[in-house]
């Protein structure tokens, strides 16, 4: 049993020996290169399998993107041809009954848009076609039904795919309604120019459709008259059957296509088809050369290792060859390491010139990161005298290198802070670091603000030999500071203004108003008022606005993107206390013009107009004209609110202005005559661009409302006192308005 222990025991011993007994080189190389590889490989097979995943999801992307981006089209085709009708339904011809006239005007409506139109009663007799000379005869529309549905929900529609009468030609139709009238007109939209508009957005080897809610092609991107009046496979269409869009695989005369669809508005489906061949070919060209590439790299990879490892097994021969060199005081890097040939000459590198080759690659970084320090770095001895400059203290303080060192540090000190330097060395020799923010004077004289850490600078045997110092240039930080204190103090100026104007109207809406909800809609209006002409200068900069952009986001969301808006005038640049008090007035005229006047009712007009001229005085005079036409008759009101007061008294007190307010039989006249030095800019006129939409008024923003900012000087500071009080002046102004005026009185 003794002598079974003592065996066991001799077995460990033997093994924990061989683990821990050096390798070979050679084998340790091998290790480390398959050590290195095999991660490699894994890493490579998940990267590989997440590249095919993304260059699959990246044809379905673009597939479903081409289908968005026809149906966009094909959406305002649609909307081009209804722009078209409703521009015909408005033809005074058609009013007037008079159909020859009416002929003539729609064929020459057709030469600027694809198609023709028909003028169609409603049970769906056509009466008149731009194909056909007027006074033909003509056939019922194959589309009667459509025109019933239409001419009952007053609302426009399209057809689907059909083939015309008069044509012969397969063609889609949109029929809108005329108000008024017995009448329905048709827009023919021919398939020839739906093919063309799909062509323009289908990539090459990609085939794009469009089908109709009955599943018949209507258009396509290639062989347009085979393809038109075909059926979409049945398994696309129960595909496409559900959702506005997607991405589908389907089969049809037995070849595989992947399809990106996207229903229209209006029903109709976009198919985006590429064949499966075309997609899978390239992936497997790539999927060949990477595996490919995989394995020469691989083959490559490991020859390299080998060559290396034979290079370096030389070298550590090579080494152990040179133990005795080191001996005898030569110099080489400090070696250590489990392996057997490294650790021959282990003993011999332990015994290099260690210290003083780690001392010399010290003061070689340190020289490194003075000379790249962005910061300008100093050393300076103990009575003052400069010992060494490096480029950012060049660049700092604008001397060179050459004229700084040997040279008294006091150069750089104004004359009031030369104490600094005392404070410096005291606390070299106290054993402390000094941080301060101080003034320093450059090379010609210019005072220049900084932030200064001195430390003491010790030999190696801890005397204090002088003193480190790194200067950071922080001037543009504390104009930064001293401009953000200013914008805090402006800030609080005008929150409290502008709070004075919401509470005092406020109190005077709700005065004026008949319930809640009546003071909500024209508390609400008049914030959203505020907040647009808050939007406009923010757009700006607060440097103030045009005139013309500040007319336009007023009156956005009283006209829209109709035509019953017209602006005529130079281009104006206003200051920021004239935006806002001007944008108080034009919210109130367009509040009324929409609730009483021109903008409430159709075909109503407001022109907005406005001239620089000379008055009689010789000073430049800025001449706005507000006026309403086509609305309902107006007259002088009963009473006066809030409203009046507004666009008379607050525009006359803020803008040093003369108001003229006429109730001609055509329309609501205003007129305001104010001085050019009131009102207008310094800044020039910005160049065109397009600037962002207005909020809708539905959505309240109160904290939108903010006052005009005084402009800055220069320094950061205020443009003086005299903007500050004409701000102030505007802003008490439009409190003291609360104090009588409502919205003008009309009659229609």
């Amino acid at each position: 049993m003794a002598a079974i222990a003592s065996g066991r025991t001799a077995g460990l011993r033997r093994s924990k020996a061989l683990a821990h007994r050096p390798v070979p080189l050679r084998v340790a190389l091998a290790l480390l290169a398959l050590a290195g590889l095999l991660p490699s490989l894994a890493f490579f097979a998940m990267e590989y399998r997440v590249v095919v995943g993304e260059k699959q999801a990246e044809v379905e992307r673009q597939g479903r993107l081409y289908a968005r981006a026809i149906a966009d089209d094909i959406t305002r085709e649609v909307a081009v041809k209804q722009a078209q009708l409703a521009v015909l339904a408005t033809s005074p011809h058609l009013a007037a009954d008079n159909l020859a006239g009416f002929h003539g005007q729609a064929r020459r409506s057709v030469a600027a848009v694809p198609g023709w139109i028909v003028l169609l009663r409603n049970d769906g007799q056509q009466i008149l076609n731009t194909l056909e000379p007027f006074g033909q005869t003509l056939p019922v529309s194959r589309t009667p039904a459509l025109v019933q549905r239409v001419t009952e929900s007053g609302e426009c529609e399209t057809s689907d795919l059909f083939r015309s009468l008069v044509s012969g030609r397969s063609v889609v139709t949109l029929v809108c309604p005329v108000s008024g009238t017995p009448y329905v007109l048709s827009g023919t939209m021919p398939v020839e120019h739906l093919s063309g508009v799909i062509a323009r957005q289908t990539p090459d080897g990609w085939v794009s459709t469009l089908v109709d809610r009955n599943g018949l092609v209507i258009a396509g991107s290639e062989s347009a008259d085979a393809a038109t009046g075909t059926r979409m496979p049945d398994e696309m269409r129960s595909r496409t059957a559900a959702g506005l869009g997607g991405w589908a695989d389907y089969r049809l005369d037995g070849e595989a296509f992947h399809a990106g669809w996207q229903r229209v508005s209006n029903g109709w489906i976009v198919l985006t088809a590429v064949p499966r061949a075309t997609v899978d070919a390239p992936t497997a060209r790539w999927k060949s050369e990477v595996l490919w590439s995989l394995v020469v790299f691989s083959v490559l990879a490991c020859l390299c290792s080998a060559l290396v490892g034979e290079w370096i097994i030389r070298s550590m021969r090579e080494l152990s060859r040179a133990a005795a060199v080191i001996g005898a005081g030569g110099v080489i890097d400090t070696v250590e390491s489990g392996i057997r040939e490294v650790n021959e000459v282990g003993q011999a590198l332990a015994q290099a010139s260690h210290d003083r080759a780690k001392g010399e690659i010290a003061n070689a970084h340190l020289a490194a990161l003075v000379s790249s320090s962005g910061d300008a770095i100093m050393s300076v001895s103990l009575d003052g005298e400069i010992l060494s400059w490096n480029t950012a203290a060049e660049e700092l303080y604008g001397y060179r290198a050459e004229e700084a060192v040997c040279h008294s540090h006091a150069m750089l000190l104004p004359p009031d802070r030369l104490e600094e330097l005392d404070a410096k060395v005291e606390a070299a020799r106290a054993g402390r670091s000094l941080r301060l923010e101080t003034i320093r004077l450059r090379r010609d004289g210019i005072p220049i603000e900084v932030s200064l850490d001195a430390a003491p600078i010790r030999s190696a045997d801890g005397t204090l030999v002088g003193i480190s110092v790194i200067a950071h240039d922080i001037s543009q930080r504390k104009r930064d500071e001293a401009h953000i204190q200013f914008v805090m103090r402006e800030l609080s100026h005008r929150t409290k203004n502008l709070i004075t104007v919401i509470i005092a109207m406020a109190r005077r809406t709700a005065r004026q108003s008949d319930d809640f909800t009546d003071f909500e809609d024209k508390f609400t209006g008049r914030l959203h008022g505020l907040a647009r002409s808050h939007d406009v200068l923010v757009h700006m900069d607060w440097m103030g606005a045009t005139l013309d952009e500040l007319v336009r986001f007023q009156l956005a969301p009283f006209v829209g993107e109709s035509s019953s808006l017209t602006i005529d005038g130079p281009s104006l640049m206003l200051r920021p206390e004239a935006v806002q008090n001007l944008g108080f007035a034009l919210h109130e005229l367009a509040t009324n013009a929409n609730k009483y006047g021109a903008l409430g009712q159709a075909g109503g007009r407001v022109t907005m107009s406005w001239t620089v001229a000379t008055g009689p005085n010789g000073d430049d005079r800025v001449r706005l004209c507000w006026q309403e036409t086509g609305g309902p008759p107006v007259q002088p009101p009963r009473r006066a609110g809030f409203g009046t007061t507004v666009i008379q008294k607050l525009t006359e007190a803020s803008l040093n202005a003369t108001v003229t307010m006429a109730y001609d039989p055509e329309g609501f006249r205003w007129e305001v005559d104010m001085p050019a030095a009131e009102i207008l800019s310094e800044t020039p006129p910005p160049p065109a661009a397009p600037a962002p939409a207005p909020e809708a008024p539905a959505a309240a923003h109160p904290a939108a409302a903010t006052q005009a900012a005084v402009p800055e000087a220069p320094d950061g500071g205020p443009a003086g006192a005299a903007a500050a009080d004409k701000a102030a002046a505007a802003d008490q102004a439009a409190a003291s308005a609360s104090a009588s005026d409502v919205e003008v009185a009309r009659t229609g």
